[in-house]
């Protein structure tokens, strides 16, 4: 969360000449490239390139150490701020004309340069160079003394291997401080794409089949099998298994013996099982029992184990509503079967698993694209932390390059922003964006009316509620919402500022819905 610790920041700059920024001499490859981060970016900023020094030489901003000369006053600031919390925690401290930048880990100090890029006027709202907003900015030194600790320790995002332009994905996730990318399949090949920003890679997927009933011991021990195989080939440092059952509703066990099992208890005693199985082969690893289509309800019988973890998947959630809001009737029974399951686990041990950043979900129920509804997203994250949850991810398995080429979507930005920091103002947020990206703060009426026509249609089960699809309120605000846009799109002069007003009509108009397209 981004605690300030002091009243204001003095906003003194120094001359546009080049400064220096000082390493330890075993920096390690994610703190050099905080460093080469910093130097690109300045460099952009209209600023001399800043060179890179070898402590005990001395410069003008330290990255990943303290001078040695630092004061006792800024030592114990940047000390004390940072025992005892989370790894990806940093501070950006000002001590004796000099800025410190540091992290409770190299990927921390990471985090510390690309807040201090921020502080700067440097923003990310998606991927892709052509989407960052640099301004011509002087470097500041002076006035900094702040620690930043992330509302979540796990924030992350699936995608497959293969999306298009995927390394500007992850170069976007690691500026916007996400823990990692999760990849769904053929691990090896984005592991070392995303290892080398900073991020945590891990292994998220379908890999068991369908049938769990416990008297089927021939299809136990086909499991087992298949589970040594394919985790013998995964790093050793993998100790948290995210192998899911299959993508479909599972049916009861027809054996007698266990006709009082819910599928859930099917599941979670094959959980069990598979994980005894790899602590034979990895001692001390953890398996995650998916709540998902079918194990939502909680299981009757069967209990949770000191190596199991829950992932929850609330893939049917409506995405009109929060869910803490009572109004919606599918998020009641989702959240009331979740508390169940979370009392059972454990918050420390949950992993929530969303859907926000999923467009082959809403593609499916046709109707727009990413949902824009803030305040609901906000008020999910912000449950989650309430309830002491410490890990949170999302699909986005299909948004990639082509996706950002045709639409401007704020959800890809706010997700990340709120799992760093659950406090943040989203309309504040919004409010710049609109000014920063599109250079016209009156865009946030476009926006608005999107929200307001998002909350009319409900998309829940995967499928849309067309109830309000022909309303005339409906129609109204996102027939508003496009004309305001083109108006937008024909004020704007440059290349980018038109294509930028481009994707938002696009993004507008993708609410319109064919008569074709599923309702409930």
């Amino acid at each position: 969360m981004g605690l300030k610790l002091c009243s204001f920041i003095l906003c003194a700059s120094i001359s546009r000449a080049g400064i220096s920024i000082v390493l330890d001499p075993h920096a390690t490859p994610v703190e050099r490239l905080a460093a080469s981060e910093l130097t690109s970016y300045l460099s952009r900023m209209g600023n001399e390139p800043p060179v890179t020094a070898w402590a005990p030489q001395t410069g003008s901003i330290y990255l990943g150490l303290l001078p040695a000369d630092i004061d006792a006053d800024s030592r114990h600031f940047i000390e004390h701020s940072l025992a005892g919390q989370d790894a990806d925690s940093f501070v950006l401290r000002t001590a004796n004309r000099r800025l410190v930048i540091y992290g409770n880990s190299p990927r921390a100090s990471l985090y510390g340069a690309y807040q201090y890029l921020q502080s700067l006027g440097v923003r990310w709202y998606y991927p892709g160079e052509d989407n960052e907003v640099v301004p011509n900015a002087y470097i500041r030194i002076e006035g900094y003394s702040v620690r930043h600790v992330p509302s979540f320790h796990k924030r992350g995002i699936i995608v497959f291997p293969n999306t298009q332009g995927l390394d500007d994905l992850i170069a976007f996730a690691a500026r916007m401080k996400l823990l990692g990318l999760h990849s769904s399949d053929g691990y090896d090949a984005a592991a070392k794409r995303i290892e080398a920003r900073g991020m945590t890679a891990s292994l998220e997927r379908h890999f068991f089949g369908d049938n769990f009933c416990p008297d089927d011991q021939a299809q136990l021990e086909r499991e087992r099998k298949r589970l040594i195989d394919f985790a013998s080939q995964l790093p050793s440092d993998m100790h948290e298994f995210f192998l899911w059952v299959a993508d479909q509703f599972l049916s009861p066990c027809a054996s007698p013996d266990y006709a009082g099992y819910n599928v859930s208890d099917l599941v979670l005693r094959f959980s069990k099982e598979m994980a005894r199985t790899l602590d034979q082969i990895r001692p001390g690893a953890r398996f995650a029992f998916l709540s998902y289509l079918s194990t939502w309800d909680p299981p009757k019988f069967e209990k949770p184990d000191g190596r199991l973890l829950l992932e929850w998947a609330p893939i049917s959630q409506s995405f009109a509503y929060s869910f803490v809001d009572k109004e919606s009737v599918v998020n009641t029974q989702l959240r009331t079967n979740f508390e169940k399951q979370l009392h059972m686990f454990g918050p420390g041990n949950t992993q929530v698993l969303g859907y926000w950043l999923d467009d082959t979900l809403f593609s499916r129920a046709h109707y727009g694209k990413l949902p824009y509804n803030p305040e609901a997203l906000k008020s999910d994250l912000a449950y989650f932390r309430h309830l002491g949850i410490p890990a949170v991810t999302t699909f986005g398995i299909m948004t990639g390059r082509d996706y950002f080429l045709q639409h401007a979507s704020p959800s890809v930005f706010l997700y990340p922003a709120l799992l760093w920091d659950v406090t943040a103002d989203t309309r504040s947020v919004m409010h710049e964006y609109c000014r920063t990206y599109f250079g016209d703060e009156k865009a946030m009426a476009i926006y608005d009316l999107i929200a307001d026509a998002d909350r009319m249609v409900t998309v829940e089960n995967g499928r849309i509620g067309g109830e309000n699809l022909n309303a005339p309120a409906f129609l109204e605000k996102v027939a508003r919402a496009a004309s305001l846009t083109t108006a937008l799109l024909e004020r704007q002069t440059s290349p980018v500022m038109r294509a930028r007003a481009a994707r938002l009509l696009a993004e507008v108009v993708s609410r319109y819905v064919e008569e074709h397209g599923p309702r409930n």
